[in-house]
């Protein structure tokens, strides 16, 4: 084992202790707001409960055997482009691995979750990710763990702390994105939404981002009044449902913005803005600068 993680956060020593193979950790002495392990386990993984954190913990697998996943009734594994996991903070995770692995995990702190929440004008999330990512198809979250982990172990130029806190600030970018996205997977928080319940209300607003969606419309796709159904999606989602409207409304018309030459006015009534006015003050508000500036930024 290399480094000794620092006593702020000794639940990394116990995850680096809790391997049965040869465990190196960069970040931790240095202090990087998201140090790395890297797991080499000649001998696989045997399916136990692993450590549980105080901060969300992602894993990916580098090569070696498929790793099952049994934290649900039915089992899932990784494959091509699907080898990224995520254990939420506080959550119990149990995988498999019936041959030689190598895998590495980023520690992500609670301040780093929410400072990115924050800048992406979303609720503090402390730790209440999704806790059904794992083995999703997202490349690009895929290629941007495997980039760290490498730079995080490249003894020949070694990372510093600003870059790693730059990669690290990426890369949880776009596990919220993943975490908003209504395809990703199907959430099961206690007291959320069903899997199916989530996917219908996802679907019905990405599809009528034009309308004039209300509660009660959402509500009814569920069968709950609307003031259970907001508290289930806050649950699932870890957002309530006008900030994830805003949220798709904003995305979409990032859409346009980089794909035509469209009015902002005709962007506003496609995304469902009551006019440009509302639409340049919300975007302003959420991206930090206004449609045209992003539109030119993106041109250039």
């Amino acid at each position: 084992m290399q480094d000794a993680p620092d006593a702020g956060r000794p639940h990394i020593l116990a995850f680096a202790r809790s391997s049965v193979g040869l465990v190196q950790v960069r970040g931790a002495r240095e202090r990087w707001i998201a140090p790395a392990l890297l797991h080499d386990c000649s001998t696989g993984i045997e399916e136990s409960t692993w450590t549980i954190t105080p901060e969300t913990v992602i894993g990916l697998r580098l090569r070696g055997a498929t790793v099952e996943d049994h934290n649900r009734r039915a089992v899932r594994t990784s494959g091509p482009g699907r080898d990224f996991t995520l254990q939420p903070r506080g959550a119990q995770t149990r995988y498999l691995a019936r041959g030689p692995i190598k895998f590495g995990q980023v520690f992500l702190p609670d301040a780093l979750l929410d400072r990115a929440a924050e800048a992406e004008n979303m609720p503090v999330l402390r730790g209440r990710l999704r806790d059904d990512l794992s083995f999703v198809p997202e490349k690009t979250l895929h290629i941007l763990t495997s980039d760290y982990l490498r730079r995080a172990f490249d003894s020949r130029i070694p990372a510093t702390s600003l870059e790693m806190e730059a990669r690290a600030l990426l890369l949880v970018d776009w596990l919220l994105r993943l975490h908003l996205s209504p395809h990703a997977g199907v959430a099961s928080g206690t007291g959320g939404l069903s899997p199916r319940q989530l996917r219908q209300t996802c679907e019905f607003i990405v599809e009528h981002l034009a309308q004039d969606i209300c509660l009660d419309d959402l509500a009814a796709l569920t069968g709950l009044t609307a003031k259970h159904f907001a508290r289930a999606f806050k649950q699932s989602m870890g957002l309530p449902p006008h900030q994830y409207l805003i949220a798709q409304r904003i995305e979409a018309a990032k859409r346009h913005l980089i794909s035509g030459d469209t009015s902002l006015a005709e962007i506003a009534l496609a995304c469902g803005f009551a006019d440009q006015s509302h639409f340049t003050a919300t975007f302003r508000k959420v991206v930090g600068v206004p449609p045209g500036t992003f539109r030119l930024d993106r041109a250039k």
